[in-house]
């Protein structure tokens, strides 16, 4: 064989644990040996996955603004190693290194570390979601909609969100009927329906509860209006002007979620770990849940932002109002709600495991507020306008298993194995500060820039302010563009415009997300064997 490629290695790896080599050189030195996974796999070897070990826990570079892009480039040779077929178990052994690594490393390189892992190629791709063409809506009456169901209603009608609800006789459902909101489309409503079909067909059924509602129809279609409604929907409620809507039933928990005041602990702590594994399950079927809770970077800024101002945890970036997020997940007692939010997935391994990461994120989110849900009068700043301190509604052992639970139920639902023995998280580490700053509301503020108020007619502007605690006479004077205005809207994860305040948080969803397609890559490279 050449012998340059041996040689090339050789001083490749030198540059990587020798001290005395800038970030510039070990940055060549890791494309000398990204070269070489690719075109001569064969000459890379343990004293390879030793360098990169090194260079990654080294610490070093933690203030060099590309120290990600070194890192990320580093572990990745590891996962090229991996890919390659055969190799005398080295590739086995490159990502028992990593996965070693991930509580081993933080910042920079630990996000290189996730991110490698996170790349590795996985074989998912989403159903075809067949919903036709959406004929124009029938008209139906209330009673009508009972009757031809054979429904009769035991219970007094009421909104939930924009949900009108009514207890029903027989195997005690709930008849539902979801309005549209202004700015909704028929396909749109549709489309929920149809992921009820799809998923209620589906021969691989989940090995935990998962109650999937019952469409109805009116004329064979799925989206109808519905005349002589019961009750008038609640102001907060922006209707749609041809008043369409879907109607299904529902499981008796479909409204019931973890964070509920009435809910225990244990059942919220098996609540969150069976919506976990849920999620895990339909993310390997290939079909995305994009929305667990909405999770926004700045709400305000929505509708001049490309993003719409979600959230993207991978960036770190400061979380609005995660409290109000939290307030009616989309997980509950039945398992999964709204399925208007699913959607297929086609994409690279990169895009998975962001989406994973979201799943996290809101899982552990809503484990959190169910303490703090325990007592909403602990909220806020006190009259003294100090942070409210509510650490003590905090379980640290509940919250501990919460986390395990969710961890595990996600990684077996996708992967279709046992989790590994041990958390790729330092929970001794991460739930004490996740009760520190979930427990205390010290970031309670944000800016109403004046970009955002342009936006907004007067009395759009005011009745913005009115919302947020703005008296009267403070909004005389005002003027809408005039200047930023500090509003308060939290709690907030981190200050307006910073980083999150809980940066522990993004390591441990970065690094669940991360094993979990590393598992599944392996499960997968097992079956082919």
């Amino acid at each position: 064989m050449n012998a340059y490629p041996h040689t090339l290695k050789n001083q490749a790896e030198t540059a990587l644990v020798d001290p005395r080599f800038d970030f510039i050189a070990k940055y060549h030195a890791v494309a000398d040996l990204r070269r070489l996974a690719k075109k001569h796999p064969g000459v890379l070897d343990r004293q390879t996955i030793f360098a990169l070990k090194q260079l990654l826990q080294s610490g070093a570079f933690g203030k060099v603004r590309q120290a990600y892009v070194l890192f990320r480039e580093a572990a990745s040779v590891m996962t090229d190693m991996a890919i390659v077929p055969g190799h005398d178990g080295l590739g086995a052994r490159a990502l028992a290194c990593l996965n070693g690594l991930l509580l081993k490393t933080e910042g920079s390189a630990h996000r290189g570390v996730a991110e490698a892992l996170g790349s590795l190629p996985v074989d998912i791709v989403g159903p075809r979601l067949n919903n036709g063409r959406c004929a124009p809506p029938s008209t139906i009456s209330w009673t009508h909609l009972l009757s031809s169901n054979g429904l009769k209603a035991t219970g007094t009608p009421r909104y939930i969100g924009r949900s009108l609800v009514v207890e029903t006789a027989g195997e005690k459902n709930l008849l539902v009927v979801k309005l549209a909101k202004k700015g909704d489309t028929a396909a749109g409503l549709e489309k929920e329906i149809c992921w009820m079909e799809t998923l209620k067909q589906s021969d691989d059924a989940p090995c935990c509860r998962f109650h999937i509602p019952h469409p109805l129809y009116v004329q064979n279609q799925r989206v109808c209006r519905i005349a002589h409604i019961p009750l008038s929907p609640p102001d907060t409620v922006q209707k749609h002007p041809d008043a369409i809507a879907i109607a299904f039933l529902a499981h008796r928990d479909y409204f019931v979620y973890p964070n509920d005041h009435r809910v225990d602990g244990n059942t919220a702590r098996e609540m969150l770990g069976r919506n976990a594994y849920l999620l895990g399950w339909l993310t390997a079927k290939g079909v995305i849940h994009g929305a667990p809770i909405p999770l926004f970077h700045n709400r305000t800024q929505r509708l001049r932002r490309d993003d719409q101002g979600r959230y993207q945890w991978f960036r770190s970036g400061r979380l609005d109002r995660w409290l109000d997020s939290c307030a009616f997940p989309n997980l509950g007692l039945s398992g999964l709600r709204d399925f208007e939010h699913l959607e297929t997935f086609c994409g690279g391994s990169r895009s998975l495991y962001r989406h994973i990461g979201s799943h996290f994120l809101g899982l552990l989110l809503v484990a959190g507020s169910h303490f703090r849900c325990r007592d909403k009068t602990k909220m806020g700043l006190d009259e003294n306008g100090q942070p409210v301190d509510a650490r003590d509604l905090f379980d640290r052992q509940l919250l501990q298993a919460m986390i395990l639970d969710v961890f595990k139920g996600y990684f077996t639902g996708f992967t279709g194995i046992s989790a590994p023995p041990v958390l790729p998280v330092d929970l001794n580490r991460l739930v004490p500060r996740m009760i520190e700053e979930m427990g205390v509301d010290r970031h309670m503020t944000e800016l109403l820039r004046r970009v955002d108020q342009t936006h907004m007619t007067d009395a759009a502007f005011l009745d913005f302010l009115r919302q947020r605690g703005y008296a009267d006479d403070r909004l005389e004077g005002l003027i809408r563009g005039e200047k930023d205005i500090l509003i308060p809207s939290g709690p907030h994860l981190g200050d307006f415009n910073r980083q999150i305040s809980l940066p522990e948080l993004i390591e441990c969803v970065a690094a669940m997300s991360a094993v979990c397609i590393a598992g599944r890559f392996l499960a997968e490279a097992n079956k082919a064997i």
